[in-house]
């Protein structure tokens, strides 16, 4: 197809304004992550995370007209009125105002660690924000600048909605939370009375669920529009095809029961697609589209065609297991570009921000167009990518695995992190599930995996890659993986109190440390707080061929919760009160055990 003068007049512009001499040195990637236009859409904002920065772009001009550095990264971006409304990491999580046209901060509110994915109420001058790390969402009153109240929700909230009333927020929850050594395990979706500030239910999605990425409600609100992954955990992990062991689903929430309507997925009968992100409808609920980050695609789903689909169904549950819904009434989109995360309509069409590639990719559906004009604007053209970060975008990229099932954070969503869920991988037998460990650190405290079968993450990540995703790549990219995993740094604890142990911690410190009491340090000990030896816990569950566990270390235990090889203990309190984890309920009183679960919370 011969390239429109509007695309080659985007490879050709130059967008390094309002950077600073050192980041044109530099050249470090932006990571686009989030997008809002203003409401005449002649212009739209874009969060870039890793280099903080807020990219300013003409929709009638098609350039980038101004840069805006921000301290921190840039984690959401919304309008409110005229300004912006950005959530930064900065000061372990802020809410800007900024004046768009000079850029100028006008007001600085604190919330809570791991803000983001900011929407606003803009009858009412509120602002909702999801704070990732503290399981929480912060309402600001934006006439008084200040927090106001924070809702407790579930576990790492990371993406919300507001009805058009302003009367209910729906927030999506990452990950599953509780014990992972059951049959049905899901996440959930956070129903909220946003006026009261309290939540008034949760809605389990399918069994499975994981990796909620994005919601979105319908121009007319009757429907919510959530993104995520079926994990099918159940199985042992013998085989990809048909969705074995990972598929993509998009469910329906009816907002007037707040109930599912329907899950229907989104792969195809031989090809997944995996991450799954940013999802949105047009104006006149004609299309549903969806960014599938880790195959570089967008999905154009006709979406009266799907609606009549799902009530011809005899059965709706069916339809989770139903790889032939999309046949017909979908077009699958190949992208220039390297994951497509945040979209939003645009004319006609959708804008996606490609968070690998530094790009913005707009499908023109305009002049009554079928199949799409794909136009890119490279907003990092000199962008150099270190192997670290060679290594991320593998981690996270489904198109080398078979038939696109799956990348690595199909198991590790959360930034190479956990997913809650227990797996029945095949190095150490078949039957006997295991809970996912985190890759923090894995690196520097061999053995590997929870039985300690792999010698080290060097054999674990090329073994993950041949027998999970049914692979054989280049060393270079396992050389580069490896990179990526050594260079992941542990976020502080939101236990900590302004970086500091807390009085409670405080005394769990001793107790961690005491020979005679909790006695922890024998086994969780040096830099790695692991002794990098495997013990007989005596704790064998019903399908395990041994009681024999690698300790794993404790840095960021706040984050990789369930707790045990199996998963079984939902808590740090489960695993020393239950479990009696290293005999310790024996010897503390109830207030050392809760200073003690503090400080190991704190780490």
């Amino acid at each position: 197809m011969t390239p429109s003068p509007i695309r080659l007049l985007f490879a050709l512009i130059t967008l390094s304004l309002g950077t600073t001499t050192a980041e044109n040195q530099k050249n470090l990637p932006r990571s686009p992550c989030a997008i809002t236009l203003s409401p005449d859409q002649n212009t739209l904002y874009l969060a870039e995370r890793t280099s903080g920065s807020i990219a300013t772009v003409d929709t009638q001009k098609l350039t980038l007209t101004r840069r805006t550095k921000i301290n921190g990264q840039a984690t959401g971006i919304v309008m409110y009125g005229d300004n912006l409304l950005v959530t930064s990491s900065h000061n372990s999580g802020e809410l800007l105002e900024i004046e768009p046209i000079s850029g100028k901060i006008l007001h600085r509110i604190k919330v809570g660690q791991g803000a983001r994915a900011p929407v606003v109420d803009q009858q009412r001058n509120r602002a909702y924000v999801c704070n990732y790390f503290m399981h929480s969402i912060s309402i600001v009153d934006l006439i008084t600048h200040k927090e106001i109240k924070r809702i407790p929700v579930l576990r790492l909230p990371t993406s919300s909605s507001l009805s058009a009333d302003g009367q209910t927020l729906y927030a999506a929850n990452l990950i599953p939370e509780g014990a992972s050594n059951t049959t049905r395990t899901a996440a959930k979706i956070s129903v909220i009375d946003a006026i009261a500030g309290k939540v008034t239910k949760h809605i389990e999605l399918p069994n499975g669920s994981n990796a909620l990425r994005d919601t979105t409600l319908s121009p007319d609100g009757k429907y919510l529009y959530v993104t995520h992954s079926l994990a099918r955990f159940l199985v042992p992990t013998t085989q990809l095809d048909r969705g074995w062991i990972n598929t993509s689903g998009l469910t329906i929430i009816d907002t007037q029961s707040n109930s599912i309507y329907a899950t229907v997925l989104l792969d195809d009968i031989s090809r997944g697609a995996p991450g799954s992100w940013g999802v949105d409808l047009s104006a006149d609920q004609s299309s549903i589209y969806v960014a599938h980050s880790g195959t570089h695609e967008i999905s154009i789903i006709d979406a009266t065609a799907l609606m009549k689909k799902i009530a011809a169904a005899k059965n709706r549950k069916d339809l989770e297991y139903d790889l032939s819904i999309m046949s017909d009434i979908r077009h699958r989109i190949k992208l220039p570009g390297n994951s497509p995360q945040a979209i939003t309509t645009f004319k006609g069409g959708v804008i996606a921000a490609q968070y690998y590639s530094d790009d913005l990719t707009y499908l023109d559906f305009t002049q009554g167009r079928k199949i799409p004009a794909i136009h890119t604007i490279n907003m990092n053209p000199s962008m150099q990518i270190s192997q670290e970060r060679e290594g991320e975008i593998f981690f996270n990229d489904a198109t080398h695995c078979f038939q696109q099932w799956l990348s690595c954070n199909a198991c590790h969503p959360d930034e190479a992190r956990v997913d809650g869920l227990n797996w029945d991988l095949l190095n150490d037998g078949i039957g006997n599930p295991k809970n996912v460990k985190s890759l923090l650190y894995a690196h520097f405290t061999p053995p590997t995996t929870i039985t300690g079968c792999r010698a080290n993450a060097y054999v674990s990540v090329r073994a993950g890659v041949r027998h999970s995703q049914f692979a054989v790549v280049a060393e270079s990219k396992y050389e580069a993986l490896d990179a990526y995993l050594k260079s992941l740094k542990p976020e502080p604890s939101p236990y900590l109190i302004d970086g500091q142990l807390s009085p409670s911690a405080k005394r769990g410190e001793r107790i961690f440390k005491s020979p005679r009491k909790g006695a922890c340090r024998n086994c969780h000990s040096g830099e790695y707080l692991t002794d990098m030896k495997k013990h007989d816990m005596k704790n064998a569950g019903p399908a395990d061929r041994t009681s024999t566990w690698d300790t794993p270390g404790l840095h960021e235990v706040w984050r990789t919760a369930p707790y045990l090889h199996d998963g079984r203990s939902a808590t740090i309190k489960d695993v020393i009160t239950t479990e009696n984890h290293g005999n310790a309920a024996k010897k503390l009183t109830a207030e050392e055990i809760a200073d003690l679960v503090e400080y190991v919370l704190s780490l």
